[in-house]
């Protein structure tokens, strides 16, 4: 038993899951969310769900966890204490397939978001009693919604769209309190990948940093959408976290091998951005995911294989401004225990890395019962976010 990880479980605030939820599909069909204990590093629990789950969230207060099934077009809903299934939910109309690949929890109201690629529209669950609020048709020219990103003090919810037959993409928010959509950006050209979440936003909830080949900061006010701005400095990245500090760090495209770090980014109502202090950190080639520690003490990032044979887990302790890298012979996706363990796919198991102690080997966690199970790894999540994972 990991005795440190059985005290600070005893120390967690009561609204703290203190589980690891990890989709995945068995023999390329049957769909499962597997329940690890992070005390004992091993699966407790596997719970059936539909075809194909994906994307998973947390509602804020931890207990319900949302899984998109990504062939039935559902949303399957578990009490994320007792694992037990409370309903599942149809996404879209009978007559069209709305093919959901993104979910997301709001902070400040129970109201649950869920992206359709299938159609230009977004569901809106309710968190309390679990049925369809509405389905939200997004502004015409907007792309196919992929991502989410919003904060406790935002008065909207922001979807990062893209089209399917470039990289040209857009931003809308939904307001949460009537649920309508509006453009975002005054017409700023955009690209995403489509894989990674391009969105994050300030701790304050007033400004929307949207990252990628040419990155954008919007000012909102209380009630209104305020002016959007690009950036230089934010070109060429991908993906980031906003730290409660003001800190701001971003994953940079596929061939930089470096993270961009910043000190209170901010653009003011005329428009004006500035900043403390810009450091690039020392990277690899081939950033993907980027997770923050609950404590925020520590930023993890994938690293897919590029210019090394293998990939691994670059772990950045943000108070001593340095580095470790834990190579990894396959490398899927992340998620954060606390500030204790960091969990990463792998083609049918998932692998613990002790923060604290990295090179120090805890073993893989199989998925599947048996070793001849034909598992895939999809989604692994741990607590709440701010952004859709």
């Amino acid at each position: 038993m990991n005795t440190n990880m059985a005290n600070r479980r005893r120390n967690l605030a009561s609204n703290i899951n203190p589980y690891v939820f990890a989709s995945y599909e068995l023999t390329y069909y049957f769909g499962y969310v597997a329940v690890i204990d992070p005390v004992y590093n091993k699966v407790i629990k596997r719970i059936p769900v539909g075809l194909n789950p994906g994307p998973m969230c947390l509602n804020s207060s931890e207990d319900k966890l949302y899984v998109v099934n990504t062939g039935q077009d559902s949303v399957t809903i578990i009490d994320a204490y007792t694992f037990d299934i409370i309903k599942t939910v149809h996404i879209g109309s009978s007559s069209t397939y709305s093919a959901p690949v993104a979910i997301f929890a709001a902070p400040n109201v129970n109201k649950v978001y869920v992206a359709h690629s299938g159609d230009k529209a977004v569901t809106i669950i309710d968190s309390v009693t679990d049925t369809v609020i509405k389905q939200v048709d997004l502004p015409s020219g907007s792309g196919y919604p992929f991502a989410f990103a919003g904060k406790v003090n935002s008065l909207f919810v922001f979807v990062a769209c893209k089209s399917k037959d470039n990289d040209k993409g857009n931003v809308v928010a939904i307001a949460v309190d009537d649920d309508t959509a509006h453009p975002v950006g005054d017409d700023t050209p955009l690209e995403f990948d489509g894989i990674h979440n391009p969105l994050t936003v300030y701790p304050g909830g007033v400004e929307l940093v949207t990252l990628g080949p040419t990155g954008m900061l919007t000012h909102f006010e209380p009630l209104t959408i305020g002016p959007s701005k690009t950036s230089s400095l934010l070109d060429n990245t991908v993906s980031g976290i906003y730290l409660d500090n003001d800190m701001l760090f971003c994953t940079s495209r596929e061939d930089r091998a470096y993270l961009k770090k910043f000190n209170n980014l901010f653009m003011d109502q005329q428009g004006n951005i500035t900043h403390d202090q810009f450091t690039e950190i020392p990277s690899y080639k081939g950033q993907d995911k980027i997770r923050v520690t609950s404590d925020q003490s520590t930023i993890c990032i994938t690293i897919q294989p590029t210019t090394f044979p293998t990939g691994g887990l670059q772990i950045y302790d943000v108070n001593a401004a340095s580095s470790r890298f834990v190579p990894l012979p396959y490398v899927g996706d992340l998620a954060l225990y606390d500030y204790i363990i960091a969990y990463v796919g792998q083609l049918t198991s998932i692998q613990p890395i002790d923060l604290g102690n990295p090179s120090n080997p805890i073993p893989a966690i199989p998925i599947g019962t048996s070793p001849s199970d034909r598992v895939n790894v999809k989604n692994i999540i741990s607590g709440y976010s701010n952004e859709s994972l």
